[in-house]
């Protein structure tokens, strides 16, 4: 009896740790998952949270076009790690290759994966403004993503894009017409949005985005940024995929990207024409009704106090 016991104890104990490698196993594999937006059209959901070695960076909108002549990849990831999966992801609904990627901006979220697919030949693309920054930043963005990601980020490498220097490109081959529109700056320079005119689709970039607070960088420019959103909104696509947070209509779009830049925009300048100090407009903007009703975005916590001292900071070097 007490033989029976112990071998099924070591038998338990066993399957717990048969459990438990494969628990980790699992934890280690990352498996994007498509989600089907139009015929041929998929958006891969971002994380609304922080970059963090949880969520493998990945928080922003990736994407990608599947025809008979072949994929657009639109955003590479944050590494090469999660470009692979991408790949990956994208075979399991599309057997013809990979004949771009396209770059939205230089968020490294949006283009340290470029390294995989430049590995498979695949020509890379973004407005030249981005490409600038991204020679700029790219081995600061680079350093910053492998200490967060740590073993994760293996085989990422810089590859910098091919840059345009037109406010549009087109894509054409086959029966497919992809253009990425460049509106001037908005988050930071070279944001571009990809529209799909044969599909009345299009891929926002950081230009627009839903559920979650925009982050404000010393390259943003507010006034431009609403400028460039009032561009994109202007071509009335039937559908809009944001570059972070769920596809949703035009108009929710409006209450979590325009309104917030038009109301923080108004608020700054409000205060700086009454003459506040800096802290006063800080501490306003606190208790400011018209600012905390963002308060339903994800990250507002964070990232709002942030903005003010970013647009404090754009307002002073205009003046």
């Amino acid at each position: 009896m007490t033989k029976n016991k112990s071998t099924m104890s070591l038998r338990g104990l066993l399957g717990i740790v048969m459990a438990c490698c494969c628990t980790l196993g699992a934890a280690a594999d990352l498996e994007l998952v498509p989600v089907r937006v139009a015929p041929g059209v998929y958006v891969v959901y971002g994380d609304l949270k922080p970059a963090s070695y949880g969520n493998d960076a990945l928080t922003v909108n990736l994407g990608f076009v599947a025809t008979s002549a072949g994929v657009v990849v639109i955003d590479s990831g944050p590494s090469y790690r999660v470009a692979q999966m991408l790949h990956r992801a994208i075979e399991k609904v599309s057997s013809y290759p990979i004949r771009y990627v396209i770059n939205t901006g230089s968020d490294p979220a949006r283009w340290l994966g470029n390294s995989y697919f430049k590995k498979l030949g695949v020509p890379l693309i973004a407005h030249e403004e981005a490409r600038k920054l991204m020679e700029m930043r790219g081995a600061d963005q680079l350093k910053a993503m492998q200490a967060l990601l740590q073993e994760k980020a293996y085989g990422t490498e810089i590859a910098l894009p091919r840059g345009f220097s037109s406010d549009m490109e087109e894509i054409r081959f086959s029966d497919s017409l992809l253009q990425l529109s460049y509106f001037g700056p908005s988050q930071s320079p070279g944001n571009i949005a990809v529209w799909l005119p044969r599909q009345d689709i299009a891929f926002a970039g950081a230009i627009m985005q839903s559920d979650t607070l925009l982050t404000l960088t010393p390259d943003s420019h507010i006034a431009s940024w609403i400028a460039a959103y009032d561009s994109l909104a202007g071509l009335r696509p039937r559908q809009i995929v944001p570059g972070r947070g769920t596809l949703v209509e035009l108009a929710r779009l409006d209450a979590d990207t325009r309104a917030y830049l038009v109301t923080l925009q108004a608020e700054i300048d409000q205060a700086v024409q009454r003459g506040a100090t800096k802290a006063e407009i800080i501490s306003q903007a606190e208790k400011s009704k018209k600012l905390t009703a963002f308060k339903r975005l994800a990250g507002y916590a964070t990232l709002a106090p942030a903005n003010v001292l970013q647009a404090l900071r754009e307002k002073d070097a205009l003046r």
